[in-house]
């Protein structure tokens, strides 16, 4: 397992092609933004898991990028504990042979008792397959503590509303920052994705994701792909997250975007 040391990452749900149209390059966009000195991961997902062959695009992006310094995992779905778990690592072994990776992002993931076991043999079978993997977990919402035991990572939230009122599970406080990712979608303004990586930073989250995507795309058709372009903003986030002080500092970030009387005045009227 290898997890970065950055106060706050961005973690790229990173569902578009590598394409070499300059105005379609998000894969050149995010390699471009690592010489900021804020740690990339991105979740690569040539066809809803790795395919059944190389596709050399993929290959010239993700060495491109793990070149100047980024991370890449392999996006694999888990229909939250359905599907056949032999499916699961042998996609994950395909990712291996087809390409440099740091990791694998598990879709899809249930949080309740009944598939706990069902994760945590996914979680043993990724090692044996690459010892040195980084899994992420995506539930999506809050989870059981004893998915701590499933993946490194842990997606607890991922949706376009609700963000100002998430309460995330007490236990989470007892845990290192990087062993949680937020991931918001259809943020719209610079100062909204702001607001909302204060709080994410308040919250005891390592990884973060904010962008302006929606589940239309630009002829307003929908298309229930958030992840198929960098946010419009993507260069003020960058910017946004390099500036995320170590944890012992947080509160001056948080005084600085107005957040610690916004955090006192909702605690206030919770209790």
């Amino acid at each position: 397992m290898t997890l970065h040391a950055n106060a706050t990452e961005i973690l790229v749900p990173a569902y578009f092609y590598p394409s070499s149209d300059p105005n379609l390059s998000f894969w050149d966009e995010m390699t471009s933004s690592l010489n900021q000195g804020v740690g990339i991961t991105a979740i690569m997902n040539p066809n809803s898991g790795p395919s059944n062959a190389v596709n050399s695009d993929y290959t010239n992006a993700v060495n491109t990028f793990r070149a100047a310094g980024g991370k890449v995992i392999g996006y694999l779905s888990t229909q939250h504990g359905a599907r056949d778990a032999n499916a699961v690592l042998a996609d994950v072994s395909s990712y291996k042979s087809f390409y440099n990776i740091d990791g694998i992002f598990l879709d899809e993931m249930h949080n309740i008792p009944d598939t706990l076991s069902y994760y945590q043999s996914l979680r043993t079978g990724i090692s044996s397959i690459n010892a040195s993997y980084t899994v992420f977990g995506n539930a999506g919402t809050n989870t059981l503590e004893a998915y701590t035991s499933t993946a490194d990572v842990l997606v607890t939230f991922e949706n376009q509303t609700g963000y100002n009122s998430y309460i995330p599970d007490a236990w989470t406080a007892n845990y290192s920052a990087n062993r949680f990712a937020h991931l918001l979608y259809n943020v719209r303004t610079v100062a909204d994705m702001q607001t909302n990586l204060a709080l994410a930073a308040s919250r005891n989250v390592g990884y973060i994701y904010i962008t302006n995507d929606s589940n239309f795309n630009n002829l307003g058709v929908k298309d229930n792909n958030p992840w198929d372009t960098l946010p419009s903003y993507w260069n003020a986030e960058v910017s946004a997250v390099s500036a995320v002080p170590e944890p012992d500092s947080a509160w001056l970030f948080l005084a600085g975007l107005g957040l610690l009387g916004l955090q006192y005045n909702r605690r206030s009227l919770q209790s």
